[in-house]
């Protein structure tokens, strides 16, 4: 209700602004007149402190003027950071207030404490409030009508919402879209990597699904990463030169009719897997001779255009 805004903001000023004004008030006094040898805790813990307040908040004011907003990772990470150094500089600056004063020690000395336990309680309660309420939310990457993005919320949140993707550190600040079911699922590799023997851990999952169930565990994965660079091509020892030889060639067709698109590309790289040719199992050109009965194939095109990787496999 509006009554109860006014009586908050208060107690956010008179209970943590304030006494963090004086604190640093304090702090900066602390330096002023205590020994060099005494300066060493104190000088750096507050200076390291204010850089990880000004790349938290000012970092903030300046990616809003972009229309950008921090990602909850680097948000996490330096409120953390932020908290423990609050109380190391805290304490810090109650023993320097006690050491540099003669007169009115215990009344400096007090106020310090004072400031330091209000400060740090209202900060502590303010963080946990948000965390808890931002907790349950999950980031995850992907594309939604052609553009990378990030899905944030929950549905205890109010639904779902996504973002235009800026890297890892930053997103969107304005939400591209809303419902209350998920525009996708969180993106995983499905063990691709394994099986493929590959570090992927440098490309972006933008596309990734697994029908794999019931009897038989018999379904159809499909994995798209994105990268960067070229530095997974440097992997690829052993994989074939495109274009894709018939019998590969018509398992992306297949692919493709099940809507699991793997792009025609003829500049990259490609390996195939027939679980069911054991005298040559990394010979795909004749998955679709004879009449089989089941299917375990898997196919994984590397573009040298698109500096992407699409897998997919079949297990029927």
């Amino acid at each position: 209700m509006p009554y109860l805004t006014i009586p908050l903001y208060l107690v956010l000023v008179l209970l943590l602004i304030v006494p963090l004004i004086v604190l640093t008030v304090l702090w900066a006094l602390a330096l002023k007149h205590l020994p060099p040898e005494r300066r060493r805790g104190l000088l750096p813990v507050g200076c390291v402190m204010f850089a990880v307040a000004a790349l938290l908040f000012g970092g903030e004011w300046i990616l809003e003027r972009f229309g950008l907003t921090w990602r909850y990772v680097p948000v996490w990470t330096l409120s953390l950071l932020l908290w423990c150094l609050g109380w190391a500089a805290g304490v810090l600056t109650i023993f320097g207030t006690y050491r540099r004063t003669e007169r009115h020690r215990d009344a400096l000395t007090g106020v310090t404490i004072f400031c330091f336990i209000a400060a740090m309680g209202v900060g502590t309660i303010a963080g946990g409030v948000w965390f808890l309420s931002v907790a349950p939310s999950r980031e995850a990457v992907g594309e939604y009508q052609g553009q990378l993005v990030v899905q944030d919320g929950n549905a205890w949140d109010s639904g779902y919402r996504i973002y235009a993707y800026h890297g890892p550190l930053v997103r969107g600040k304005e939400p591209l879209a809303w419902k209350e079911v998920p525009f996708f699922e969180k993106l995983s590799l499905w063990g691709i990597d394994k099986t493929l023997g590959l570090d992927l851990s440098a490309g972006t999952v933008v596309d990734s699904r697994d029908t794999h169930g019931g009897m038989g565990n018999d379904g159809e994965t499909f994995v798209v990463v994105r990268f960067e660079d070229d530095g997974l091509e440097e992997q690829l020892a052993g994989w074939e030169p495109l274009p894709l030889p018939p019998g590969a060639e018509q398992l992306r067709q297949l692919a493709e009719d099940h809507a699991f698109p793997i792009p025609p590309a003829t500049e990259g790289l490609y390996w195939v897997r027939d679980d069911q040719n054991r005298a040559d199992p990394s010979d795909g050109s004749h998955i679709f001779d004879g009449d089989r009965g089941s299917y375990n194939c898997a196919l994984a095109v590397y573009s040298r255009a698109a500096r992407t990787l699409y897998y997919y496999e079949l297990d029927t």
